[in-house]
C-alpha cells in the first residue's frame, strides 16, 4: 500500500514549483491535481517552497496491491453516475430531506435515511446505478441491477419507488435502493480532519480524507448493504454506503456500472498500521506548511 498525495497549485508560482521539482510524467494531472507519493522527500520540499508562493490544496488516495485488495472484506461505494433533477424534482427532494427525521446513530452528528424521491427523467441503462441529483447519497438502480442483487441473495437492502412528477406514478423500471442497517461509529484517526471555516455550515464538521476504518467486531455479521453512523455523504445528514466484498465482486462480474469502491480498513490489521503511518507523514507535512491545507474528502 502506498499513499499518493495530489497537489492542486493555488498560484502560477506554485505551479512553477511543481514543474521544476516533479518529473515530467507527473505533470499530467488529473483535475489539475498533481500526484506525489507520500514518503518521497520531494513532497516536504514542494510544500516548503509553496509557503513562499500561493501554497497548495492537498488531497490523498491510498493505492493498494491486488493481494491487499483480496484481503478487504468491505468497501465504501463511490458515485460514478449522477441523475439530473428538474427544478420541481429538486424542490420535492429537498423538502423530503427536511421532513425526514434525523437519527442519532452513534456518530458525532445525526444521519437521515430518506425515501420517496422524485425524478422526472431517469437516463440510466438497466445495468446502472445513479445518484439522485448531484447532492444526495441516495441511489436509483436499474432492473438488471435488482436482478443481480436478488439472485445473489444480498442482505440489508430493499427497494422504494421513485415518483415521476409528470405522470404522478412510479417509474416502472427503476427503483431507489434503501438500507436502514447502520454501522457502529467509525474510527476517528489522523485521516479525519475537523474543518476550520468562515462558513457556519462547514465550521467544526468532521471531514474524512481517507478510507473508513473499523475494528473487526464492527464488521462481523453485518448485512451486505449498510449505512455509516456519520453523515459523510454531505449536508442534510447524508450517510455513506458500505457494502461487502461480495457486492463489489458481483458488480464487476456482471458488468454493472455507476459505482466504484474504496476499501474499508480493519484497525487491527498490518495494512491499517501501514496506512496510518503514511497518513501521519502526510499530516506532518501539511501541518509544517503555512500556506497549504487539506482539501476534498467527505463530510
Amino acid at each position: 500500500m502506498l499513499l499518493r498525495a495530489r497537489l492542486h497549485p493555488l498560484s502560477d508560482d506554485s505551479r512553477a514549483i511543481l514543474k521544476r521539482l516533479l518529473p515530467a510524467k507527473s505533470m499530467r494531472p488529473t483535475s489539475d491535481r498533481y500526484p506525489v507519493t507520500v514518503g518521497d522527500e520531494i513532497l516536504f520540499k514542494i510544500l516548503q517552497e509553496g509557503d513562499s508562493a500561493g501554497g497548495f490544496w492537498v488531497s490523498a488516495e491510498a493505492v493498494f496491491t491486488k493481494t491487499e485488495l483480496r484481503s478487504i472484506t468491505h468497501l465504501e461505494t463511490v458515485c460514478r453516475k449522477f441523475i439530473p433533477e428538474s427544478e420541481k424534482d429538486y424542490e420535492h427532494n429537498a423538502n423530503l430531506y427536511k421532513k425526514t427525521k434525523l437519527i442519532s446513530a452513534g456518530g458525532e452528528a445525526p444521519i437521515s435515511l430518506p425515501y420517496g424521491f422524485a425524478l422526472t427523467r431517469i437516463r440510466l441503462k438497466p445495468n446502472m446505478v445513479g445518484a439522485i441529483g448531484e447532492w444526495t447519497e441516495e441511489y436509483v438502480i436499474g432492473s438488471a441491477v435488482v436482478k443481480v442483487f436478488e439472485q445473489a441473495k444480498f442482505t440489508g437492502w430493499s427497494v422504494k419507488p421513485v415518483l415521476n412528477l409528470k405522470t404522478q406514478s412510479p417509474h416502472p423500471d427503476f427503483v431507489q435502493i434503501f438500507s436502514d442497517a447502520i454501522l457502529s461509529a467509525v474510527m476517528i484517526d489522523c485521516s479525519v480532519e475537523r474543518i476550520k471555516s468562515a462558513y457556519p455550515e462547514e465550521n467544526g464538521h468532521l471531514r474524512h480524507l481517507g478510507c473508513l476504518s473499523y475494528p473487526t467486531i464492527a464488521l462481523e455479521n453485518i448485512p451486505d448493504f449498510a449505512r455509516t453512523a456519520e453523515p459523510w455523504g454531505g449536508w442534510h445528514g447524508q450517510s455513506s454506503w458500505v457494502v461487502s466484498s461480495r457486492v463489489a465482486k458481483a458488480f464487476t462480474e456482471h458488468k454493472l456500472r455507476g459505482w466504484a469502491f474504496r476499501p474499508v480498513m480493519v484497525t487491527e490489521s498490518d495494512l491499517y498500521r501501514q496506512y496510518l503511518e503514511e497518513w501521519q507523514v502526510l499530516c506532518e507535512a501539511v501541518v509544517r506548511s503555512t500556506r497549504s491545507t487539506f482539501d476534498g474528502g467527505r463530510w
